[in-house]
């Protein structure tokens, strides 16, 4: 922690009057939290709880991230173009304008949406416009009082390492409040800001529509809520277009950064669906977007009973439904490190093939680059899916829809979301995922594994597989269990992500680590 976070503190009552009042309340604790450090910026941009402060999302730090943005741009490339999107969280708007307000300052052109856009969407128009960049003003699916900045490559994945290594270093150069040039937001066709042309969004919609056609003759009765965030609009018009009859919940329908019924908008959490549990009335699958519409989820009506699928669940049904339509074989699933075995299976008795990246839909984009036309679909457990090469971030959008059309693919014969899970446990065996966190420091617990001697550990820390250096290790058992250990990067957790047969060989496999850690 820096030791100036008084004297930060004190400029920042001199130069940021709009937050004065919060500036003076402030106890000693408080400000060396919001000022001891400047919020991190890493290749998923920044992140953090909105407030004053050099360590909390506000509009000077996003200006003086964009300034650093701004310089890399400018001096690795020539005519930089940027595309910007925002979600419906408190001040996305506010930030995208001075996001292309710095942008705009410093000689680069910018395209912004007049409304709130998805991530997929921006992913997509940064190819289509053929940006140099992208920017998403998004905190993904955290709770109300955090907000972000994703910054994205010229092939609409999520920058690398490297990259986010050169912006950050321009950054640090930046003084907050003289080392910033600003234009004035004033969007026209011929100047350096400008709109984006409402074809772009319907060009997207067709490429998405066809990349995830999924035919039936059977109706579905869907609910559908975009937990007050930006899949509203997009995903409506899918069902719409595809012949959905869905009904919202009215109560999340409307974008809304307060998220008032949902503390916490993650399609992957059972409290998430309690609002449209009460209105479901007997519908055949609840459908929900995060507010950044990157993840899907959804429940299932069993006999009555709504049953929650997982991450790993949607991926392995996509992935068993995909692999046996015509023209699968030879092409590859690509599907981060941590999500479920069992889609090995599936592809080979399909001869489909089966790529791991690290954890991060950015690997995904970048094998997507690589395989081109032999890409078949992607993955990762935590509820992100894209077919198609149309974008290079998961897309909710798109996951609705393959989540809705395989419901009715599979209703027409009888069968629910549910039933085609156990039918290809029947065929591949039992695969129960689950995923853990230790609330303990990453370093001193990895280091104890790795000292520990176990045989056949696969450490990831040289880099292998092809993959890049990575603070990972697994476990492959005999028995066809499998554990990967894996440290948060920005808090004090880890994650073990568990495959085994059954719960209690999960709970057998957490008891033999914690032996170890302990």
């Amino acid at each position: 922690m820096s030791n100036d976070y008084r004297r930060i503190h004190s400029d920042w009552l001199v130069n940021c009057t709009a937050y004065k009042a919060e500036l003076l309340t402030m106890s000693d604790d408080e400000i060396a939290d919001a000022f001891g450090s400047d919020l991190k910026f890493g290749t998923a941009g920044l992140r953090g709880v909105m407030g004053a402060g050099t360590n909390r999302m506000n509009e000077f730090v996003v200006r003086r991230a964009t300034q650093g943005l701004a310089a890399h741009l400018n001096a690795n490339y020539e005519n930089p173009t940027v595309a910007i999107a925002y979600d419906s969280r408190n001040n996305s708007r506010e930030f995208a304008v001075e996001t292309a307000r710095v942008l705009a300052g410093n000689g680069i052109k910018t395209y912004i949406y007049e409304e709130l856009m998805p991530v997929p969407v921006l992913s997509f128009t940064v190819r289509r416009l053929e940006c140099t960049c992208g920017v998403v003003i998004t905190a993904s699916h955290n709770s109300r009082e955090y907000n972000g900045y994703k910054v994205y490559g010229s092939d609409g994945a999520q920058i690398l390492e490297s990259e986010a290594a050169s912006i950050l270093e321009q950054i640090s150069r930046v003084d907050m409040f003289g080392g910033v040039k600003t234009a004035e937001f004033e969007p026209s066709s011929d100047g350096l800001i400008s709109y984006v042309d409402e074809s772009v969004y319907e060009e997207y919609m067709q490429a998405m529509l066809a990349a995830s056609d999924i035919a039936s003759e059977t109706d579905v009765d869907i609910l559908y809520t975009p937990l007050n965030g930006s899949g509203l609009r997009p995903v409506t018009d899918m069902f719409a277009r595809c012949g959905f009859g869905a009904r919202i919940v009215e109560e999340q329908r409307k974008p809304d950064g307060d998220f008032p019924t949902c503390t916490y908008p993650n399609p992957e959490k059972l409290e998430t669906y309690d609002r449209a549990l009460a209105q479901a009335d007997g519908c055949d699958i609840i459908v929900a977007t995060d507010p950044d519409c990157d993840r899907v989820g959804c429940m299932v009506n069993q006999n009555g009973e709504y049953r929650l699928l997982s991450g790993n669940d949607i991926g392995t049904i996509i992935t068993y439904y995909l692999c046996g339509r015509e023209g699968a074989a030879g092409k590859t699933i690509v599907s981060s490190l941590v999500s479920t075995p069992i889609i090995d299976a599936i592809a080979a008795r399909y001869d489909v093939k089966v790529r791991r990246t690290l954890v991060g839909f950015k690997w995904i984009g970048a094998q997507m680059n690589e395989l081109g036309e032999d890409f078949l679909f992607g993955f990762e457990e935590s509820n992100g899916y894209l077919t198609g090469l149309y974008a290079r971030d998961k897309d909710g959008v798109c996951g609705a829809r393959m989540l809705c059309s395989l419901a009715a693919y599979y209703k027409e014969q009888g069968k629910t979301l549910i039933d085609v899970m156990n039918e290809i446990y029947e065929k591949f065996g039992m695969c129960i995922n689950e995923t853990v966190s230790l609330e303990t420091e990453g370093a001193p617990l990895m280091a104890k594994v790795r000292d520990a001697g176990i045989a056949g550990l696969i450490d990831y820390a040289p880099g292998i597989c092809g993959l890049p250096q990575a603070d990972i290790l697994q476990m492959n058992y005999v028995d066809d269990s499998r554990l990967i250990i894996r440290p948060s990067g920005t808090e004090p957790k880890v994650k073990l992500y568990i495959s085994a047969a059954s719960k209690e060989r999960i709970n057998e496999i957490v008891e033999a680590l914690n032996k170890i850690i302990n």
